[in-house]
């Protein structure tokens, strides 16, 4: 009861402080690096009346061999999860010769719905108030519209029609859906799942549960992206029970902490929580109708696919993703651990497998070898590995 009174009280600092900031877009938008920016180098039209922000980071020698690859965030999130840390993944990718591009999906970012209700929505990012249809979009619409968005949009801009892709916590969870259902699946060559679990080992996920729904109460009003932007600068009693899902605090650099709070954060959409409410209980991810279990269709996805998990991850554990890894039909398939039992530094968490200061060394190096081993034209060395786990 206590703690409950000091995370309020705390909260309603936050709101207070809020109101005594510039406009939380502007704030994010004159960020000193275009990596802590959204995404703006162009914005792609969806067919039922999206923007997305787009961001484009090309290598200094592009390989011909090797196709594009598309990072997607997660829930929650926008783009720049992929860059507020140094010698991040993109500038690996790059470095090694890939076209890369992020995208902020719909809810995160500069990504607005056009028209009128986009317009009203600019002047209301500026606050901590939500924006209006906030609350009605579905992961099913990440997967049916933003998703071949972004892939006509790569084609255009490289001429190529297929891609790599790879997604972090959502990011990667959507792409499950995608492959099953369809019809151009094959646009995806490669798929890297980097904390990405569309089963749940041991149901229900009560502590996830109870976030999700508390979330949801909270989002009916209020922004919870814009409400936590001053947390990069001040932290009040409770908040450790809120990061502890997203990151281990012993792994990630404070600056990185600051700088996900700033500019990363972002309303989850409740009809997107909504969706993920029969996941975190019953165990399987499905539709938002609940009339397709994603989870039951595993066995019918045949991309190559590389699964990345972290042994103290809470919200994708490793008996999550074993699960969710032996139900993939696909022949060529790896499983990649990561914790001190497996060799490395430190046992990462959610969103360490992007944010550690080790990660840089220990995961995105075997991740880009295993996508090298994946292009159409490979050296004999470069052929696909034989799997291990």
């Amino acid at each position: 009861m206590r703690e409950g009174r000091r995370f309020a009280a705390g909260l309603g600092a936050v709101v207070i402080c809020l109101a005594g900031l510039p406009g939380c877009a502007t704030m994010r938008n004159n960020a000193p690096s275009p990596d802590l920016q959204p995404c703006s180098d162009a914005f792609i039209a969806t067919r039922d009346g999206w923007q997305l922000g787009m961001r484009h980071i090309r290598p200094a020698v592009p390989d011909p061999n090797k196709l594009p690859v598309v990072l997607c965030h997660g829930l929650g999130l926008n783009a720049t999860f992929w860059t507020i840390t140094d010698n991040h993944l993109p500038a690996q990718l790059a470095a090694r010769g890939y076209e890369v591009f992020l995208f902020d999906f719909r809810g995160s970012g500069n990504s607005s719905k056009v028209g009128r209700v986009g317009q009203i929505n600019a002047r209301l990012r500026q606050t901590p108030f939500l924006e209006v249809g906030e609350g009605r979009w579905t992961v099913d619409d990440i997967v049916h519209y933003d998703v071949p968005a972004v892939l006509d949009y790569v084609k255009q801009e490289t001429g190529s029609d297929r891609v790599n892709w790879v997604g972090h916590s959502l990011g990667g969870m959507l792409m499950f859906p995608y492959l099953e259902q369809s019809p151009d699946a094959g646009r995806v060559a490669s798929f890297v799942g980097m904390g990405s679990t569309i089963t749940i080992a041991n149901t229900p996920a009560r502590d996830m549960l109870r976030a999700n729904r508390g979330l949801r109460v909270l989002a009916r009003a209020l922004s919870p992206g814009r409400l936590g932007r001053p947390l990069m600068y001040v932290r009040f009693p409770g908040l450790d029970r809120i990061d502890q899902f997203y990151y281990t605090s012993e792994n990630v650099d404070k600056q990185t902490v600051a700088r996900f709070y700033g500019y990363t954060l972002e309303d989850t959409g409740r009809s997107a929580l909504k969706q993920l409410d029969p996941y975190l209980e019953f165990g399987h991810f499905v539709s938002a109708d609940r009339k397709t279990d994603y989870a039951v269709l595993l066995s019918s996805v045949t991309t190559p696919t590389l699964m990345i998990a972290g042994e103290a991850d809470s919200m994708s554990d490793i008996p999550s993703t074993e699960q969710t890894y032996n139900a993939l039909g696909s022949p060529d398939k790896l499983l990649m651990r990561f914790g001190k039992r497996d060799g490395q530094v430190a046992d990462y968490g959610h969103c360490d497998l992007v944010w550690s200061r080790y990660a840089p060394q220990e995961i995105f190096p075997p991740l880009i070898d295993w996508l090298d081993r994946h292009q159409p034209i490979a050296s004999p060395q470069e052929l696909p590995s034989p799997q291990r786990r």
